[in-house]
């Protein structure tokens, strides 16, 4: 009779024995493969060393950077590293999958999920550490420099002045007592034919009595007293005050003057160019108050300046142009002036004369304009636009570029990191700048510098 004891010693020996073989079977089995040859050969990683400081250094073993003397880091070979995609809700960051779908809570589609502290600039210590006024790391905007054929405009501002040409000088044509005075003040309206003043004269007639006597003597023969008259008119006497002469026996020495300009009246040592002038060190009271020292009582002599007279209809606009522009302009250019009063309301001239101003930094462009309607008003600030025809160049946005003072500045793009690149600029035009050197059309640069300018506005440029 078989006990239930020597049952289990039977399966015990059976399962033994199935276990020593097959492990017999496997030993066999590798040393096969083994013996053959098919068995993969993992190929060695050559391990490399290099410089936190100096990545140009690079060894095969570890040591010290003979540079530096800093001690020389294992490089990772960035090829090895890979990044298994996942995917993520955008309304819950917490739901992640390894493969698109829906999010289980909001039914959303899943996104793609960034490894924001991957960077595809070389993450070794030198470009962390290096100073912001060379190098910048960070994702921002870039643009390429173009080549295009614009239309150049030069903008500009400035004042208007007076028009010098217009500016006539009233003297005295015969000395005198001064009995009335109709010119008294800054800005008083004068017109063509208007009295200003009346002189007593007693000498007027000293040196030409004989032709007083010539035109008393023959008062109806015109041919005789040409010459007199001539002198008479040259002197200043009116058509009525000289024919007044034929009637009277005794000349009248107390004259009235008329104005032969209209315009209005300021004092004879105003000089516009001494008051609306970009080269003023000093504040000067304007010349649109007060009295122009014109008055009763005042003794003149012959060719005394008593004021003067400026047409407001003919002025001059002063324009302020950077020195590197003014190649482009010569005379006779359109010019389009507008005034911040009346914007809608341009003002069609051309450029009068390029004169040198304020050492050679900048030029001055003079234009005259004509305004009938009277709406430019002199001392305020006018703006212009020179036409100087179209231009082929390499263009860069100007927000791109950093003006240093004497040197201008873009950010660079290289390796995933920006740095600080010295360009040498040319004309602009709009929002355009020229660039004459130090990047090219493959070159990428950040199209705002100013967001990569620390708060100082330190830049070490290349």
């Amino acid at each position: 009779m078989v006990t239930k004891k020597g049952v289990t010693l039977v399966i015990s020996a059976f399962l033994l024995l199935a276990a020593i073989t097959i492990a017999m079977a496997y030993v066999s089995n590798k040393q096969k493969n083994a013996g053959s040859g098919n068995e993969p050969v993992r190929p060695a990683i050559k391990k490399q060393f290099v410089c936190s400081m100096h990545p140009e250094v690079i060894k095969d073993e570890p040591g010290d950077c003979p540079i530096c003397g800093m001690f020389l880091i294992e490089k990772i070979d960035q090829s090895l590293l890979t990044s298994k995609k996942q995917f993520v809700c955008s309304m819950h960051p917490d739901v992640i999958k390894d493969e698109p779908g829906d999010c289980p809570i909001c039914g959303m589609f899943l996104i793609e999920k960034i490894d924001h502290d991957s960077n595809s600039a070389d993450s070794l210590l030198i470009d962390v550490v290096r100073p912001v006024n060379e190098s910048v790391l960070g994702s921002f905007a870039t643009v390429n420099p173009f080549h295009a054929d614009l239309p150049l405009v030069i903008e500009a501002s400035g004042i208007i002045n007076f028009d010098s040409r217009r500016i006539q000088t009233v003297s005295a044509r015969f000395g005198g007592l001064v009995e009335r005075s109709f010119v008294k003040y800054q800005y008083q309206p004068i017109g063509i034919g208007q009295k200003i003043y009346e002189i007593y004269c007693p000498d007027i007639y000293t040196d030409r009595w004989g032709y007083v006597k010539l035109i008393q003597a023959y008062p109806d023969q015109d041919s005789l007293t040409v010459e007199a008259r001539e002198w008479l008119k040259l002197l200043g006497l009116s058509k009525g005050q000289i024919d007044s002469l034929k009637r009277m026996v005794k000349p009248d020495y107390h004259l009235a003057v008329y104005s032969d300009a209209e315009g209005y009246a300021v004092r004879a040592d105003f000089d516009p160019e001494n008051y609306f002038s970009f080269n003023r060190g000093e504040e000067r009271d304007l010349p649109f108050s007060g009295g122009i020292g014109f008055n009763e009582g005042l003794t003149i002599e012959t060719g005394t300046p008593l004021f003067k007279i400026v047409n407001l209809k003919s002025l001059r606009a002063d324009l302020r142009v950077r020195t590197q522009d003014v190649g482009l302009l010569k005379t006779g250019q359109k010019v389009i002036l507008t005034e911040s009063a009346f914007p809608e309301r341009p003002f069609d001239a051309t450029i009068f004369r390029v004169e040198p101003f304020n050492g050679g930094l900048f030029q001055l462009v003079k234009i005259f304009l004509t305004d009938k309607e009277g709406l430019l008003k002199p001392g305020r600030q006018i703006q212009g636009k020179i036409l100087t025809g179209n231009h082929n160049a390499l263009w860069v946005p100007s927000s791109s570029v950093i003006n240093l003072g004497q040197n201008q500045s873009v950010f660079l793009m290289n390796n995933g990191r920006f740095t600080a690149k010295t360009i040498k600029t040319g004309v602009h035009t709009g929002d355009k700048v020229e660039v004459l050197s130090g990047i090219n059309e493959n070159s990428q640069i950040a199209s705002n510098a100013l967001l990569l300018t620390d708060s100082d506005s330190f830049i070490n440029p290349d």
